[in-house]
């Protein structure tokens, strides 16, 4: 029996209720970039709600430490909610609990990185501090989070306003991406995410393969997914044509590009189940486990004054702000364009229409694998 789903692995629920069912998994490791952005999170969180923070306190809870990196972004991403405000911080909820029950007992929970309101709209962010690209738009873990947050709130609001802060990926819509709904619609998510639930407590075991088996720790052993990892490698044999014409040109492209995820995916996923194979003692002919670690950093406590105590040696820098960093400190543009130089590293083929996807591969997403 499912008792709770949180919210970030929500989307994966609306799209494939049988990855919840599946038993004896690799447990899912925390890696270097997940503790990095959990840190980031951290020192976002101490600018929104005006946390002091002491200068010996140089690391987050975790132990990663707070980078130069890491608090510029988080305070580009502070001052844009305190302009929007007027220049205060007041009012501002952070990592606010927001757990709600819906009417199949299953409880969606979560825990927002930040929520407000202004000019009567609520407002619900999320703060994405890695380069995988992230959306708004039917963002099904900030839907939870807002579905949430009005139940907590006990309140209607005539916008919703739903956005991704990603300041480190590029994106053409900009680091902060937004979707606006009327309370109407977060009624109709709502109803959308209840009757899923009611069908997942009814029996609805269907497996659909789609973008949210990426981070699945079932891939290696889910019957969908494999069937459509094995379907990708035969048609991307189908290279019978000593020419192609553009169009075809295009869809091949396409559909490589669709089987070097599943690949990627299968791979990580297999890994995983290795790892935690090994890790029970049981033996992988031909693979063992190797630590990796991160770079070294400072303990907690270290700062530049107590090394120069001990050792009479200053380890501090000084070094010049990159030009978007500059251009966020308030260096005019025009000035920047003028002194700055782009060098020509090659050319990059883009993909410019993402609407044609290879169904070839996947098949019919709402037929049930058995």
């Amino acid at each position: 029996m499912i008792k709770s789903i949180h919210c970030s692995k929500l989307s994966r629920a609306m799209a494939c209720a049988g990855s919840l069912f599946f038993e004896d998994l690799p447990k899912e490791e925390t890696n270097e970039a997940a503790l990095e952005g959990t840190a980031a999170g951290e020192y976002l969180e101490r600018l929104l709600t005006r946390q002091e923070l002491h200068p010996n306190v140089t690391h987050a809870r975790n132990g990663v430490p707070f980078d130069l990196d890491m608090r510029f972004y988080a305070l580009d991403v502070a001052v844009g909610i305190r302009d929007l405000l007027g220049g205060s911080y007041l009012g501002v909820n952070c990592e606010t609990v927001i757990d709600w029950q819906t009417q199949s007992g299953i409880a969606i929970k979560g825990r927002y990185d930040a929520s407000f309101t202004h000019e009567k709209n609520l407002y619900v962010d999320d703060y994405k501090y890695g380069f995988g690209i992230v959306e708004a738009k039917e963002n099904w873990q900030l839907l939870g989070y807002a579905i949430g947050e009005v139940i907590r709130r006990n309140c209607s609001f005539p916008t919703i306003v739903l956005r991704i802060h990603q300041p480190r990926a590029h994106h053409e819509e900009g680091t902060t991406r937004e979707w606006r709904i009327t309370y109407d619609e977060l009624i109709h998510y709502k109803t959308v995410i209840e009757n899923r639930m009611t069908a997942i407590v009814a029996g609805e075991k269907s497996l659909v393969t789609g973008n949210q088996c990426k981070y699945c720790p079932a891939a290696a052993a889910c019957p969908a997914f494999n069937k459509a990892y094995h379907r990708g490698v035969d048609i991307a044999h189908e290279f019978l044509q000593d020419t192609l014409d553009e169009e075809e040109l295009s869809y091949q492209l396409d559909l490589v590009g669709r089987v070097e995820d599943l690949i990627k995916t299968r791979k990580s996923s297999l890994e995983m189940l290795a790892i935690s194979r090994i890790k029970e003692g049981k033996l992988i002919t031909n693979y063992g486990i190797d630590q990796r670690y991160g770079n070294r950093t400072w303990k907690s406590g270290i700062s530049p004054d107590v090394i120069k105590m001990m050792t009479g040696k200053d380890v501090t820098k000084s070094e010049m702000l990159s030009p978007a960093q500059a251009e966020k400190v308030g260096v005019p543009i025009e000035m920047i364009n003028t002194i700055t130089e782009r060098k020509l590293l090659g050319n990059k083929l883009k993909k410019l229409d993402s609407s044609k996807l290879a169904d070839k591969i996947f098949g019919n997403p709402n037929k049930e694998i058995r």
